[in-house]
């Protein structure tokens, strides 16, 4: 069942890069890792669903953008599996998401749910909306 729905997911985020990416403004590319978060967040945030919260996992490294998307749109899981894209021209780093629902996101700040391997509830910071 999760191997089914995250395949559907991770295309649902696909599609979605996908197209942020051809319809964002690809004159603007990130030029450090920070501005790389924004935009991911602003290029995910906008025109979302109104409770859509992003929360950004710094990487010590400063190579991936990890964001956790939370909204009660997200099928409720029991899990916090990470969908990773590569890097591009226009956005030159990694990327990594996942998906949660409200409840989810209360369980994973408890130290209920576990998140992917790096990613602190500690060190994370909210993106979205902006404020």
């Amino acid at each position: 069942m999760h191997m089914v729905f995250s395949t559907q997911l991770y295309r649902q985020y696909a599609a979605g890069y996908n197209t942020h990416m051809a319809t964002a403004d690809v004159d603007v590319v990130p030029g450090s890792y920070h501005e790389a978060i924004r935009m991911l967040a602003s290029w995910h945030g906008e025109g979302s669903e109104t409770d859509l919260e992003i929360f950004s996992f710094p990487d010590p490294l400063e190579q991936i953008v990890r964001l956790a998307e939370v909204s009660d749109v997200h099928p409720a899981t029991g899990s916090a599996q990470e969908m990773p894209m590569g890097k591009s021209a226009e956005y030159p780093f990694r990327s990594a998401v996942v998906f949660l629902t409200h409840e989810e996101w209360r369980q994973a700040q408890a130290g209920k749910l576990p998140l992917p391997e790096g990613w602190n509830v500690a060190g994370s910071m909210r993106v979205w909306p902006h404020e």
